[in-house]
């Protein structure tokens, strides 16, 4: 890769506001904190980020996925509470998910209560007046991808917020939803 695309994508991501805030905050591992405290610095790199590693004798950056993918929620939580993701945003995650090693999935099998709570979270915000629009909409797809998770997942994270609004009187197309939730009786709206 040439040097003047590796720095374009060094000086892009940018999280020095939100990795303050998880540095002063958040309550990790010293070797996470090292890790946020290059993210804080604008300096993580591979080099970095090896030298990190064999400084607390880390053989492989798998072993200590989960604690990156907590340093990881703490930032999207940071982002999702501005109820917008931005593009900038999604690059940082899609780089800090690259440099990490996380893949489709890890969310899901190793977060599963943690990223439940903050979608359910989110959809008690945009469910509450019983309609999404077209904009809680986008954020709903990018929440998903943030995520890596399927559509079938996020359906479920949203079921009991539509059962709610169905229940309240709310049209299924209005919802964001294509199917009525298997828990929903309509015999009870």
């Amino acid at each position: 890769m040439p040097s003047e695309i590796k720095e374009y994508i060094h000086s892009y991501l940018d999280l020095s506001k939100e990795s303050e805030i998880i540095l002063n905050n958040g309550n990790f591992k010293d070797y996470i904190t090292d890790i946020a405290e290059l993210i804080h610095e604008n300096k993580l790199n591979k080099t970095n980020l090896k030298n990190i590693l064999a400084e607390y004798s880390i053989e492989n950056i798998d072993d200590i996925k989960l604690d990156l993918l907590h340093l990881l929620l703490a930032y999207i939580e940071i982002i999702l509470d501005t109820h917008s993701i931005t593009e900038k945003d999604r690059y940082n995650i899609e780089t800090l998910k690259l440099y990490f090693k996380i893949k489709e999935g890890d969310f899901h099998k190793y977060c599963y209560g943690k990223i439940r709570f903050l979608c359910q979270e989110q959809f008690a915000r945009l469910y509450l007046d019983n309609d999404i629009s077209f904009d809680e909409a986008v954020f709903r797809v990018e929440m998903q991808s943030i995520f890596d998770l399927s559509y079938a997942q996020m359906d479920e994270f949203k079921q009991d917020e539509i059962i709610r609004a169905l229940r309240e009187g709310a049209s299924i197309l209005n919802l964001d939803t294509d199917k009525f939730p298997k828990k929903f009786d309509p015999g009870s709206a």
